[in-house]
C-alpha cells in the first residue's frame, strides 16, 4: 500500500501490483534490467494509473537491495482541472520512476520501502506530477 503525498490534493490509499518479469538477453548490455508491469487503484476514486517498464536492481550488504525503474504510466485522472483537491496531470500518457530499498526476508519474501513519481516532464501544458511513497511486499515465484 502507498499513500498520496503530492500537495495533499488526493486523499485515500493506493493499492499497488507489479509483476517484474526476468531480464532478456538482449537487455545485458544495459546492465539486465528486469521488464515489468504494474498497476495502482486509488481507494477514494482519485487517480488511478497502469504501467510498464524497466527495473534495475542492485545488492548490498548480505539481503539488502536498491531498485529503480524507468518507464510509462497510462492514468484515469484529470489532464487540466480547476478543481482545488484533484491534480492537473497534463497528459494521460506519463513518464514514470520509482525507487526500492528492500531487504530479503528469505528466498522468496521480502518487504521494501517504496517511492513513485509520474509526470509528463513538462511535455504538455501543466505538470502538477503524482507521487506515492509506502511500503512493499515481494513474493518471488
Amino acid at each position: 500500500m502507498t499513500l498520496d503525498r503530492s500537495h495533499r490534493k488526493e486523499s485515500g490509499y493506493d493499492g499497488n501490483l507489479e509483476i517484474l518479469f526476468n531480464s532478456p538477453e538482449v537487455l545485458k548490455k544495459i546492465w539486465a534490467p528486469r521488464p515489468h508491469a504494474g498497476f495502482s487503484v486509488n481507494s477514494d476514486n482519485d487517480t488511478n494509473q497502469a504501467y510498464l517498464g524497466l527495473t534495475w536492481e542492485w545488492g548490498f550488504l548480505s539481503n539488502a537491495f536498491f531498485n529503480f525503474s524507468l518507464g510509462g504510466a497510462y492514468h484515469d485522472g484529470y489532464k487540466r482541472t480547476d478543481l482545488t483537491d484533484k491534480k492537473s496531470l497534463g497528459c494521460k500518457i506519463l513518464f514514470r520512476e520509482s525507487l526500492d530499498i528492500g531487504f530479503r526476508l528469505n528466498e522468496v519474501h521480502s518487504l521494501m520501502f517504496h517511492l513513485d513519481h509520474i509526470s509528463n516532464a513538462k511535455l504538455c501544458s501543466t505538470n502538477e506530477g503524482l507521487e506515492a511513497i509506502g511500503i512493499r511486499y515481494g513474493y518471488k515465484f
